[in-house]
Parts: C-alpha cells; sequence; structure tokens
C-alpha cells in the first residue's frame, strides 16, 4: 500500500518488490538501503530510498556483488566505480558466453560425428577429403596425444582437433600390409571461429579437393587393420579409380558394439 505521504512501510515495500522483510533490513545492515522512523517507530521509505532500492535491485540482476555496492554507495564518485564495474561485468559476460558457443560447438561436432557413424558405418564411398586447418603438422602416433592435451590446455577450444595418420600400404595376392608415415593434428575449417588459437592466412590446410574413397570402421583399436583397407581398395578398383600408395585414418569416437569396446575409425584413400 502507498500511503498519501509518500511514505512505504517495510509491508508495503516487501510485497510491491517481491522480497522479504529479512532482505530489506539485511540491505539496511550492508549501508547499501535505507530507511527512516516515524513518530510511531514504524519503518518506513521514502521515494528516494525505493529509487534507491530500484537501483540495487537492477544491479544485482547484473549480479553485481553487495562488497561492490557497498563500495559505490560510499564512493566520491559512483559513476566511474560504475563504469569501471560494468566494464568487468561485461568482460565476464562475453567471456562465459564464448565458453557456451565452444561448447555448443563440442556438442554439434560430436552429434555430427554420431549421425556420421549411424549412417555410413560399413559403407564405402567417394568423399572429398576434409577442409581443415594444420596445427601440427609433423609428429608420431604417440606424440600427436602430447601434443593435443599440450595445445588444447593452451588455447581454449582447440579440444576439438582430430588426429590425422597417414600410411603407406602395399599389397602382396590379397594381403595389405600398412606402415605409420606421420600423424598431424587438424582443425575443421568450420571450427575456426570458435577455437583461442591464431590462424591467419599462412596456417597450413589439408589438400583441397582431393577425392577419397572413404569408410567408416568399427575397429578393435585407433588405428585401422589391413582388414578394414582391402575392401575399400577392391571397390575403388572395381569403379574404375586408382589408387594411392597412401591413406589417412582419423579416430572419430569411442563406444560400445556388440558388446565390445569399439573404436570408430574413419579411412581416406585418395583415388585418380
Amino acid at each position: 500500500m502507498i500511503m498519501e505521504n509518500t511514505k512505504y512501510l517495510i509491508g508495503d515495500v516487501a510485497n510491491l518488490m517481491g522480497l522479504s522483510r529479512d532482505t530489506l533490513r539485511y540491505y539496511e545492515k550492508r549501508g547499501i538501503l535505507s530507511s527512516q522512523r516515524g513518530e510511531n517507530g514504524y519503518r518506513y521509505y521514502t521515494d528516494q530510498d525505493i529509487s534507491r532500492l530500484i537501483s540495487i535491485l537492477y544491479q544485482r540482476k547484473m549480479d553485481i556483488g553487495l562488497r561492490d555496492m557497498e563500495t559505490l554507495w560510499a564512493s566520491e564518485n559512483s559513476i566511474d566505480d560504475l563504469t569501471a564495474i560494468m566494464d568487468s561485468r561485461l568482460k565476464e559476460e562475453e567471456q562465459t558466453i564464448r565458453l557456451h558457443q565452444q561448447n555448443i560447438a563440442r556438442l554439434q561436432l560430436t552429434k555430427t560425428d554420431c549421425e556420421d557413424i549411424r549412417r555410413n558405418l560399413g559403407q564405402i564411398s567417394l568423399q572429398d577429403f576434409p577442409s581443415a586447418y594444420i596445427i601440427v603438422p609433423h609428429t608420431s602416433f604417440s606424440g600427436s596425444v602430447e601434443h593435443w592435451f599440450q595445445y588444447s590446455k593452451r588455447y581454449p577450444g582447440l579440444d576439438m582437433m582430430y588426429t590425422f595418420s597417414e600410411f603407406s600400404w602395399s599389397r602382396t595376392e590379397d594381403t595389405i600390409h600398412t606402415e605409420h608415415k606421420n600423424s598431424q593434428l587438424v582443425l575443421y575449417e568450420s571450427l575456426k571461429d570458435y577455437v583461442d588459437y591464431p590462424i591467419t592466412n599462412n596456417t597450413p590446410k589439408t589438400p583441397r579437393s582431393m577425392l577419397c574413397v572413404t569408410s567408416c570402421c568399427a575397429c578393435r583399436s585407433i588405428t585401422p587393420s589391413p582388414d578394414d583397407l582391402l575392401p575399400m581398395i577392391t571397390w575403388a578398383e572395381k569403379q574404375g579409380f586408382m589408387v594411392s600408395q597412401h591413406f589417412y585414418s582419423t579416430y572419430a569416437s569411442h563406444g560400445r558394439m556388440d558388446g565390445l569396446d569399439t573404436c570408430f575409425v574413419k579411412i581416406f584413400i585418395p583415388v585418380f
């Protein structure tokens, strides 16, 4: 209830603002809100007190802490102090938004991998080699794990990198022999805006327009076996393609299949 003499009782203010009386008393105790005492001993608030309370509630919605509010209300020039607090809060909120954007990108990336596995597991097709930035161009297979942790720790978002490993292969009758040549850590071009890494025009990229025979395989390890490779080579040759003596693989996900731990690996064999 608003009284005719514009004096607001604590209960009226509590009901109007949706606050408890204890909260109002606590704000007074912290020195950020004041009230008056009438001749009857009742606590009441003036229009100026209500205006100040509205500022307090608005600042609380912006997550301004009570300690900062105490500083503001005790300041000689609160506008300067409030501007500094706003600058700090804006940076915090922008960082929070950035972290949410990166997490959404991770979720979408994993969902895409899952959909790709479900749709293409065991299927052989022709695809372009993925467009990606090469973050670490040369490393061993085990070294790629160490680099992944180092770069991911230093640059937020680079945990979305994939290891692409290059192998050579040779064939003796119907037997395929493979040998690891090099591993790279790459970041898909579509993720460029979600990592805090200085990607420039000079950052190397994977080959563009490199057509590959491709398959997603369920493997017992994170590297493909010759048994995974042979059907792809046979399929490509039946289609009239010449296949490269090199192929690439990347580990897409780890899960369970037919009750067994399974690595889902994608293989790319360039064709001509």
